[in-house]
């Protein structure tokens, strides 16, 4: 008995260290600030997001369902995409998930792992942007999350490849990003994984599209995450001079400010839908 009983212990133990590897986690932060920011990228990104999924929904399907859906605006663009189905959010958030319940009220927005089987609900469609970088083990997760779709059902994927730019300020920024991410197992850029990976569904999309961006935009959307996360993550605080983060921070505020109309910085976006027969 006691034998048995410790086999029991072992195997539990074991379960709950696979949880924890697997657990979702948002690198760039979930408070109001994150959330802001995520407005911001939201405005540039869904009106391109909305034409994507578009291309290859021609017919009305009854359900969406947004992967990682953070504040909700991913969700609110699948919703008006995809005319009179109707779409839910999920997250592990709760603090995301209450501002995306108070600011889109004719969504559903459900906590959830996305890492975790099974989802509260099958969609005919689903869309996940800016979430696969964060996660381990890409590949597997896609085709995990193509069990979880209705027969016909369709997955859109929208991921960073590649963020080129000769502006020093930003090259800086982006490899000590990518350092951080890469710390916690995942790849800033993983649209280069997805694109050759092999997928238990039909693959009918998988290109790259290029995607020049005002330098004052992308100041924007980086200078944020140095005065939130920049400040607390144990990778930074280890590998970044206060110094060098404080330079960073200033160069990118004074970009921000500058509304100068440059584009010296372009985000190469992986684009793939996958069809479940």
């Amino acid at each position: 008995m006691r034998g048995k009983t410790r086999a029991i212990r072992i195997a539990h133990a074991t379960q709950t260290k696979k949880i924890k590897d697997h657990d979702m986690r948002y690198t760039f932060g979930r408070t109001q600030t994150a959330a802001a920011r995520l407005e911001t990228i939201a405005e540039f990104f869904n009106p391109l997001a909305m034409e994507f999924i578009a291309e290859f929904i021609n017919e009305p399907v009854n359900t969406g369902l947004d992967l990682g859906c953070g504040p909700g605006f991913t969700t609110e663009m699948l919703r008006q995409t995809l005319c009179g189905a109707k779409v839910s959010g999920l997250d592990n958030s709760e603090n995301f998930l209450k501002l995306a319940r108070e600011k889109f009220p004719k969504c559903n927005f459900l906590q959830h792992d996305v890492t975790r089987r099974p989802f509260p609900l099958q969609p005919n469609v689903m869309y996940e942007r800016f979430l696969l970088p964060h996660l381990k083990n890409a590949v597997n997760l896609v085709n995990a999350w193509l069990g979880e779709l209705l027969p016909g059902g369709f997955l859109f994927i929208d991921e960073l490849e590649a963020i080129d730019t000769n502006v020093p300020v930003f090259q800086q920024y982006l490899a000590i990003n990518a350092g951080l991410v890469r710390s916690q197992d995942a790849n800033l850029f993983v649209g280069k994984i997805l694109a050759a990976g092999a997928y238990t569904a039909k693959v009918l999309y998988n290109e790259p599209i290029r995607l020049p961006v005002c330098n004052s935009l992308a100041a924007k959307w980086f200078y944020p995450n140095t005065v939130t996360i920049w400040e607390k993550e144990k990778f930074i605080l280890d590998t970044v001079p206060a110094e060098q983060r404080k330079q960073i921070s200033s160069d990118l505020a004074k970009i921000q400010e500058s509304n100068d109309g440059k584009r010296d910085i372009v985000w190469t976006m992986r684009r793939m839908v996958l069809h479940k027969d």
